[in-house]
């Protein structure tokens, strides 16, 4: 990937990473990337994610993990035994020389090492700590383990997600993982420009648990004011209470399925003149959100009808273009990759890694013109133990 034009932002600052996994290691890539010099530090054994599929090349080791190789770019890797006394010893020389430290010790690995919470901070004061755990490091859950499908059951979100009447459905993969390394970056931006004009570090923690409760936008406006819990609602967006609308849908094409947006009353109005239903417009069985919304199933029929043998981009086309009406196909993975939207942008860029060879990862979801993010390869278990130790 081109390099920036000019100075990275993040230029002249040192991260040692103590987090394994996917949150804190994300947070720890978007500092690398914008020109944080991020020291990994992991046990002998490696990081666990680089146990963890899906794997490139042909050999499942620890240096062909795709979840690693896109959480470590850029970063340089140091084996340290944290469960020794010299561990901890080392660690700390790292850390008096460091800007920021990002880890993810729960209060049980906290008590198993020793490392007392604000051990670091009251070294140094100017350092910024990011703690990013399930739970935080208070109240009565900081004490458990945790997994996705817990931070989902327990954030509300597995709650939503999947079809009336049946069990709840998790979403794949990280996601409260990333979400925690996002909202961890922004707390280390935050910290450095409150260090900036203070010279004071912080101690920072970011709960995963709290980043999904953050993210409920209405749902929690649904049952404070109108005494309504949100429940599953499969392919339709709001099934009951004043929020309860028809429009936003997925139908079945020949290739796949195809998802409206039609939110509003003027996107309404096209959408009844594209299926030629135009007489909906002066019938007063539509003439409001929960009118239509009585009717969904209705409504679906028509639209799958109207649908009838065009494929996805072609509904897309006719829809978006000619009708102004927010629709896409749903994508499987490969077609995102190949998406001509996401190639014009060059959301994708392709890093050679010397065990497992090239391959194709995201960057980053906003451009500038002149601050182009250095994306660069994973470093390999250990690769620079000597140049930053010794040994």
């Amino acid at each position: 990937m081109a390099k920036s034009k000019q100075p990275l932002p993040l230029a002249g600052l040192k991260v040692i990473e103590v987090a394994q996994g996917v949150a804190g290691p994300h947070c720890g890539r978007i500092l690398a990337a914008f020109g944080a010099d991020v020291v990994k530090i992991e046990p002998p054994s490696g990081d666990w994610s680089r146990s963890i599929g899906p794997f490139l090349g042909d050999n499942e080791n620890v240096e062909s993990s795709a979840t690693y190789q896109y959480n470590n770019s850029g970063k340089r890797s140091v084996l340290l035994d944290l469960s020794v006394p010299e561990g901890i010893s080392t660690l700390t020389d790292l850390v008096s020389e460091a800007d920021i430290l990002i880890e993810d010790w729960d209060i049980p690995s906290r008590a198993l090492n020793g490392i007392e919470k604000y051990r670091f901070t009251k070294l140094d004061s100017s350092l910024i700590e990011i703690s990013i755990t399930p739970f935080g490091l208070s109240g009565p859950y900081s004490y458990f383990s945790s997994t996705p499908i817990i931070q989902l059951a327990l954030g509300g979100y597995l709650y939503l997600t999947g079809l009336p009447g049946k069990e709840p459905l998790m979403l794949p993969g990280h996601q409260p993982d990333y979400l925690a390394g996002l909202n961890g970056n922004g707390a280390v931006q935050i910290a450095l420009w409150e260090r900036d004009q203070t010279g004071a570090g912080q101690f920072v923690e970011v709960a995963m648990m709290e980043t999904l409760a953050t993210l409920h936008q209405f749902t929690m406006e649904m049952e404070t004011y109108e005494g309504f819990v949100r429940n599953r609602n499969g392919n339709l967006w709001q099934r009951e209470s004043a929020f309860a609308n028809y429009g936003i849908t997925t139908i079945e094409c020949i290739d796949g399925h195809i998802c409206f947006g039609v939110s509003t009353e003027d996107q309404w109005e096209r959408l009844c003149i594209m299926i030629g239903k135009d007489e909906f417009l002066k019938d007063p069985q539509y003439a409001t959100r929960s009118g239509r919304r009585s009717v969904a199933p209705y409504l679906d029929s028509l639209l799958k009808e109207w649908v009838g043998e065009r494929t996805r981009d072609e509904v897309m086309r006719e829809a978006s273009e000619t009708w102004g009406l927010p629709t896409a196909p749903v994508l499987a993975i490969s077609e995102v990759l190949e998406d001509p939207q996401f190639l014009h942008r060059g959301l994708f860029t392709e890093i050679d890694h010397p065990i497992s060879g090239k391959a194709s990862f995201p960057t980053f979801p906003f451009k500038t013109n002149q601050m182009i993010p250095d994306v660069s390869r994973a470093p390999l278990l250990g690769e620079h133990t000597s140049e930053v130790i010794g040994f």
